[in-house]
């Protein structure tokens, strides 16, 4: 302490010493400073404690923080856990499935060769299965060979056969009309005119015969071009009473029309014979005039219509006619199960209406 140090001094006028004064000034300098020091220090601790509470109090939300994460993680753990059992069981579950699908397994490999054993059997069987039937192949393919051998030789001989009949039957035909030709030549008229009919009527069906059954027809055949045909032949050979060739106008219009074959020849007869009559009758002070013939249906004809415009029919009603052009077209009609009529119109129609 500054007061354990004895000095001797001359006491002062207010009988105070002079060292006495300087040291308690000094020791007031030092205790304002050291005042001062811990007012500075006190500052500065008072600035740390505010500086350690903050530091508290963010611990202590960190705490809160970190307890709250604590208190979620147990949560999760126990979540954790329960899934953690409930894998357990699954795998356990999974585990015994294992066991049955390996004894399942097991079973079926069992099968599986058992199956394998007996398809190996059938495959020996399929194989000789195969070879009898190649073996029978071959046998009814001989067969077959033979019997379309022999079938082509029949169906050749049949065609051979059926071409004999229709030249037999041409020529036949041909000494019919020669026959014809000549008694007519040998009769006075109207004899000689009634077996020119018949003549031409016999040349009609010749013709009609060699247009459907020369070269190869099927069961159908187109009637417009087979019309054609005979009218072409009809009025290129004139006989008789027939205007020239030249004068009428006999043409064939309307659809295609197919006819079966068994009914074509009987329907070119009625034609022809309707043609002839209008040739003949129809235009008895003229040499011009038309007749035309009407194809009508498609595919199928349904009707036909022979047209001319000549004098038109005369006499009585065409129903109770009994010439022997009217009786044949009637007895072919019946033939085909066809109806025919007749209508004076600016001439002679007549119709043909096909089943």
């Amino acid at each position: 302490m500054p007061g354990s140090r004895r000095e001797t001094t001359r006491p002062g006028l207010d009988g105070t010493c002079p060292s006495l004064v300087d040291d308690l000034r000094e020791r007031l300098t030092a205790a304002e400073a050291e005042r001062d020091q811990a007012l500075i220090e006190n500052e500065e601790m008072h600035q740390q404690i505010g500086h350690c509470a903050s530091e508290c109090l963010c611990l202590e939300a960190e705490l809160q923080a970190t307890t709250k994460r604590l208190r979620e993680a147990g949560f999760s753990l126990r979540a954790l856990q329960r899934r953690h059992e409930e894998d357990r069981a699954v795998v356990g579950a999974l585990e015994q499935l294992l066991i049955e699908t390996r004894t399942q397994a097991a079973v079926t490999e069992e099968e599986f060769h058992a199956t394998l054993e007996e398809l190996q059997v059938a495959t020996e069987e399929l194989a000789s299965a195969n070879l009898q039937m190649q073996y029978l192949n071959r046998n009814l393919e001989h067969q077959i060979d033979q019997r379309t051998a022999a079938l082509e030789a029949a169906v050749a001989d049949r065609d051979a056969l059926i071409h004999e009949i229709h030249h037999q039957t041409r020529n036949n035909l041909q000494i019919i009309s020669s026959l014809l030709n000549l008694q007519a030549s040998r009769l006075m008229e109207p004899s000689a005119s009634e077996v020119r009919k018949s003549f031409r009527r016999i040349q009609t069906i010749s013709l009609v015969h060699g247009l459907l059954f020369d070269g190869e027809r099927g069961a159908d055949v187109p009637v417009r071009p087979l019309l054609h045909t005979l009218c072409n032949h009809l009025t290129g050979q004139p006989t008789g009473n027939f205007p020239e060739p030249a004068a009428i106008d006999l043409r064939v219009r309307g659809d295609e029309g197919c006819v079966a074959i068994n009914t074509a020849g009987p329907l070119t007869l009625m034609v022809a014979e309707l043609i002839d009559n209008a040739l003949r009758h129809g235009f008895p002070d003229r040499n011009d005039g038309m007749v035309e013939v009407r194809v009508e249906g498609e595919p199928r004809a349904g009707r036909i219509v022979v047209r001319d415009n000549g004098v038109g029919l005369d006499g009585p009603a065409t129903g109770e006619r009994r010439g022997l052009g009217l009786l044949l077209i009637r007895s072919l009609a019946r033939q085909v199960g066809a109806q025919v009529s007749f209508v004076r119109q600016e001439g002679t129609v007549a119709e043909i209406l096909l089943p």
